[in-house]
C-alpha cells in the first residue's frame, strides 16, 4: 500500500521540526543545502536527471531537473526510491513557458496555475512532465553520478533524515 500525503503541511516530529526550512540546490556543484532560516542544518551530495547538463526542465521526457522555486508538494514514504518529497514542478514559470511554447492549453495552464495557488501538488499529465522531487537512490547508482529523469537523489539514509524534518510546504529553491 502506498500513502501519499497532500494538501497541509504533515508536522515533523517534535524536537526535528526546523522553525523556518528552506532546501537550496545548486545543480552545478551537485550540492544540496538544508537551512533552518539562516542556519545552515546540512549539506547534501546529490545526483540528478541525466538530461540536467542541458539546462533545465523543459518537457516529459527529457530527464532534465528543473530550476526554479518550488516547494515540496507531498511525501510519499513507500517510493521505489525509499522516500519521496515531491515538487511542485510544473510551477507558473514552468507553464508560462509551456503555453507559450504550445506544449500546454489554457485549461493545463489553468490547472497548474490553481494548484500552485493552493499548494497543491500540480498536475504532471501534460507534456511538461512531472513528479519531479527529492528521493533516495533504492539500490541505485552512487550519489554524484547522475541517473534519475529529472528527479534530486540523495542516500537513503539522508532522504530518511529529511523525510523526518521536511513539512508539505517546505520551499525548494534549485539554481543553475
Amino acid at each position: 500500500m502506498m500513502l501519499v500525503l497532500l494538501g497541509r503541511p504533515a508536522p515533523a516530529s517534535g524536537s526535528d521540526r526546523l522553525a523556518q526550512p528552506l532546501i537550496e540546490i545548486w545543480k552545478g556543484k551537485r550540492k544540496m543545502v538544508l537551512y533552518d532560516g539562516k542556519h545552515v542544518v546540512r549539506r547534501f551530495k546529490i545526483s540528478l536527471g541525466l538530461g540536467s547538463e542541458g539546462g533545465a526542465k523543459r518537457f516529459r521526457g527529457d530527464n532534465r531537473t528543473p530550476e526554479g522555486r518550488y516547494y515540496v508538494s507531498d511525501k510519499n514514504p513507500g517510493s521505489r526510491f525509499h522516500r519521496f518529497l515531491g515538487l511542485s514542478y510544473p510551477n507558473v514559470e514552468d507553464a508560462e513557458r509551456g503555453y507559450a511554447s504550445n506544449l500546454i492549453d489554457p485549461e493545463e495552464w489553468a490547472d497548474i496555475f490553481i494548484a500552485n495557488l493552493k499548494h497543491e501538488p500540480p498536475t504532471y499529465r501534460t507534456s511538461l512532465g512531472g513528479r519531479v522531487g527529492i528521493h533516495g537512490h533504492g539500490g541505485r547508482p552512487e550519489i554524484g553520478v547522475d541517473w534519475t529523469e529529472g528527479c534530486v537523489a540523495v542516500s537513503d539514509e539522508e532522504i530518511e533524515y529529511l523525510f523526518e524534518v521536511i513539512d508539505i510546504g517546505t520551499p525548494v529553491v534549485i539554481r543553475e
